[in-house]
């Protein structure tokens, strides 16, 4: 997707008589001198980060079908506005590994005091359980046998969904953890954990940076999907590091660990502690 990015920018550059720098640096907005922000959309679902809309700036919205232009949109800030129908910032925490290695790490030897009191996780899980109920005590697999049944996925080779669908190369190795992990079946409502039965976040990464969400993996706040049973650290991660070439991605490593111990392996974004995004909704007749 950054790369994506840089060269629609450096094509907005050639179309307009500038000569494209070699990076383009993180100012607002991006192109200063003809005050220019160029965004690629493949749906109606617009991000804005770490902003709001400014109504003096120019927008320029090049529109994909099936990987090509289809159409170019420029619209004034002031016009863009109106489709923000919320005005809400909506903020996500980021963070990266520390040292980069490949193979299967175990960060986490035993769970959290507050998961173990509160579900008493076991070695294996003695009934298939869908992975979007609630977890239930004597059902939930402690941290070292998420560990042990996910491991063997590191090196696996998948077909990639295509080079733009991050969501749906995630949920290639989310239904695969699923399976592994002897649920019944594959579900995701988008709640946090992924897989809320098990309380593990399923991540698959092809960069370093990570997106956490609305909560630091430390946070003692208490868990909103469990009616506040366990607190947002006591989850367990499976981040899962890929590598994509052609048509298929290849697992190269996995980290599983606590959301208490999450930062003795990731270490959180300095500068802007957390960042922020506006979503915009713009006109489905763009996209038809």
């Amino acid at each position: 997707m950054r790369t994506r990015s840089k060269v629609a920018k450096t094509l907005v550059c050639y179309a307009l008589g500038y000569a494209p720098p070699a990076s383009f640096t993180k100012t607002q907005p991006r192109l200063r001198h003809p005050n220019l922000d160029v965004y690629v959309q493949e749906s109606s679902n617009l991000q804005v980060w770490n902003q709001e809309v400014d109504a003096a700036r120019r927008y320029v919205i090049i529109i994909l079908r099936r990987g090509l232009v289809a159409d170019v949109r420029v619209i004034a800030g002031a016009d863009l506005a109106q489709y923000d129908t919320t005005g809400t910032l909506t903020r996500k925490y980021q963070a990266s590994r520390i040292v980069d290695s490949d193979g299967a790490v175990l960060v986490s030897e035993r769970d959290t005091d507050g998961l173990i009191a509160a579900y008493d996780p076991g070695p294996w899980v003695p009934l298939a359980t869908s992975p979007v109920e609630l977890p239930d005590r004597g059902r939930v697999l402690e941290i070292a046998g998420v560990f042990a049944f996910l491991a063997p996925m590191v090196g696996q080779i998948y077909d990639d969904p295509g080079v733009t669908q991050e969501r749906n190369r995630g949920s290639v190795v989310h239904r695969e953890a699923c399976e592994r992990l002897g649920l019944s079946h594959f579900a995701d409502h988008g709640q946090f954990p992924d897989v809320l039965s098990q309380l593990v976040e399923v991540k698959l990464q092809l960069a370093r940076t990570i997106d956490l969400g609305l909560e630091l993996p430390n946070s003692d706040a208490p868990l909103a999907s469990v009616n506040g049973t366990v607190a947002v650290s006591d989850c367990r991660y499976a981040i899962f590091y890929g590598d994509r070439e052609g048509s298929t991605f290849t697992i190269t490593a996995l980290v599983v660990v606590t959301g208490e111990d999450f930062f003795t392996e990731f270490r959180q974004f300095g500068g802007r502690v957390s960042n922020s995004k506006l979503q915009l909704r713009l006109p489905s007749a763009w996209f038809s």
